[in-house]
């Protein structure tokens, strides 16, 4: 809460001279952080991003990123991160941090060859990110093809329906946070529409303001209107609207998949599914499913036409997909989903692994309580990056990709897998050797997985 107050403190009196003073205390923190990773033994590169690279700092609202390229052995990492703990809890979260944003060299053309989402911002990096401290590392990547800069601009979608989901449906003090709501509106449709540009016409723009001119519709109007009020009051209606417009970006993009692909189909794929039975009926017989269901019945009626629940290889061993069918003509609202939410929180306050929901959408399964920042990578479920998913619900076509490639069998160097338990692995292992065939097997029920101990 007293985040919340300082926050609107902030924002509220930003204006001069004391807008010059805040903006001089961010430009001191950046110093600071600046001169704290350069001591730091093994930096290679400082990289200062993001909205604050290019001098748009809005204070109470604007974060400080920053991305670290370190040498090459494991102790080289530890100071870097160690750091950017401390200034993370010093400056209450400012300054972000996480331990992917430390990396070394061979990381980051790692990620550029096969992560479409780090790749658009190793993009943005290059002509966007300030080299604060080093030598630069993003100089030397290859020149991005036009089938990378479709699954790039593909991958960064993904990040902002996270982004979006995550703060206004999971986190408590979002409710309370009318700030910080208008704050990821406005970045989540810029940043979108700007990647929408970036698929049509291969130029990059990462200005958010120009985005929102550039589009000129009643959302981006509407949009720029409240990021000039300093304190604009809590806005329900346009939140609404910003969800909807998501949902109908990503289904209008993946309509064009079949006929200009934007990942690398591998062609002549065979894949089966072996389903988590009887597992799957055991848990739909628990409590907290069957109120689930009730509510689905009762609060949306004909917004829900069906309810699964399923197990992935994009997710660990133990995790529950329950996936909530509806149409584009019947979506839940965005307070439906929030109350659905609430009520997941307190079915599941006491028993763990709680299961991830998600809305399908025709051919799209949309998260709506990802794991950070998992789903980063994972993103919305297509055919095309969750086929197991698709093969359990009965669609076709479903594809073999570059994304299910890079993220199921090259588990051992991908860093998405770091805490897979043994059994998870012989399970990755199975589909690595079955791809290898040509014909993908996904052992996900607890007979099968058995079945692959030694």
């Amino acid at each position: 809460m007293w985040k919340v107050r300082l926050r609107s403190l902030l924002v509220w009196s930003s204006v001069p001279p004391l807008l010059a003073f805040y903006r001089l205390l961010y430009r001191l923190a950046i110093w600071i952080s600046v001169m704290l990773f350069r001591h730091c033994k093994g930096i290679v590169a400082v990289y200062l991003c993001r909205g604050c690279a290019k001098g748009e700092i809005t204070p109470g609202v604007s974060d400080i990123d920053f991305i670290l390229i370190v040498g090459p052995e494991p102790k080289d990492r530890r100071p870097a991160e160690k750091t950017f703990l401390f200034l993370r809890r010093v400056s209450c979260g400012l300054i972000q941090g996480h331990p992917t944003f430390v990396q070394t060299e061979q990381d980051v053309l790692y990620r550029w060859t096969n992560s479409p989402h780090w790749r658009y911002r190793y993009q943005e990096g290059k002509s966007n990110w300030s080299l604060r401290y080093g030598r630069d590392v993003l100089s030397t990547l290859p020149a991005i093809t036009p089938m990378e800069r479709r699954a790039s601009c593909f991958g960064e979608m993904h990040y902002w329906w996270m982004q979006f989901c995550d703060f206004m449906l999971q986190h408590a003090h979002g409710r309370e946070d009318a700030i910080s709501r208008h704050s990821i509106c406005y970045k989540t449709v810029s940043e979108v529409l700007n990647v929408l540009h970036a698929m049509r016409t291969g130029e990059f723009c990462y200005s958010r303001s120009q985005a929102l001119r550039r589009e000129d519709s009643p959302l981006c109007r509407r949009l720029l209107q409240a990021h000039t009020l300093r304190l604009a009051p809590p806005d329900p209606a346009l939140e609404e609207d910003v969800y909807r417009f998501l949902i109908a970006a990503f289904v209008d993009l993946w309509s064009t998949f079949p006929r200009e692909p934007f990942l690398v189909v591998y062609p002549g794929v065979e894949q089966v599914v072996e389903p988590a039975e009887p597992e799957g009926g055991l848990e739909k017989a628990q409590p907290p499913f069957r109120e689930i269901e009730r509510h689905l019945l009762h609060a949306w009626g004909g917004k829900c036409r069906g309810l699964h629940l399923l197990k992935s290889a994009s997710y660990q061993l133990q995790d529950w997909l329950l996936v909530i069918d509806t149409a584009p003509g019947s979506l839940p609202a965005l307070a439906d989903l929030e109350r659905l939410v609430a009520l997941r929180a307190s079915l599941y306050s006491r028993q763990t692994p709680v299961p991830y929901f998600f809305l399908r959408v025709g051919q799209l399964v949309f998260p709506f309580t990802p794991a950070i920042p998992a789903d980063f990578i994972r993103g919305v479920l297509t055919p095309a990056t969750a086929p197991d998913v698709f093969l359990q619900l009965g669609e076709a076509p479903v594809y073999w990709t570059s994304h299910t490639k890079w993220y199921l069998t090259d588990w051992q160097r991908n860093r998405q897998w770091l805490t897979a338990l043994p059994l998870k692995q012989l399970q990755l292992e199975a589909i690595a050797r079955s791809a290898e065939a040509g014909h993908v097997r996904y052992p996900l029920g607890l007979a099968s997985l058995e079945g692959l101990r030694p």
